[in-house]
């Protein structure tokens, strides 16, 4: 009876631990450049109108980001946390928004549920 209660335990241990490195392994490698498309977005009246928003990861604080269409990009800190990124903008900015990490390559929205891919 002890055996089978300290396997399962044991069991127990790894699979927690795995499940912190691959979480741990994702915020490590989180880099580079993730785009979204706007749905129905149409900028052939105006291009200065971007279709795609983007953010990149600047260094480990900061990241530039353009968003809402606009032409303009901006430098935003961020903060991680295990499966979440969260961006601060500058006093003036009224843009909030948490992004919660999905993979390496994957982060969605928090708000809106809007999809950013990692740009190859």
């Amino acid at each position: 009876m002890h055996k089978v209660l300290l396997s399962y335990i044991l069991f127990g241990v790894a699979l927690i631990s795995c499940e912190k490195q691959v979480c741990c392994d994702v915020l490590s490698e989180l880099s580079g450049r993730f785009e979204h498309e706007i749905p129905n977005c149409d900028n052939s009246d105006n291009p200065e109108i971007n279709c795609t928003e983007w953010l990149e990861f600047v260094n480990g604080s900061e990241v530039d980001i353009l968003y809402g269409g606009t032409d303009i990009v901006q430098r935003f800190t961020y903060t991680r946390e295990m499966d979440f990124v969260s961006l601060q903008g500058p006093p003036t900015s009224s843009f909030l928004v948490t992004f919660i990490i999905k993979d390496a390559s994957t982060l969605e929205r928090s708000d809106n549920g809007d999809i950013w891919v990692k740009e190859n």
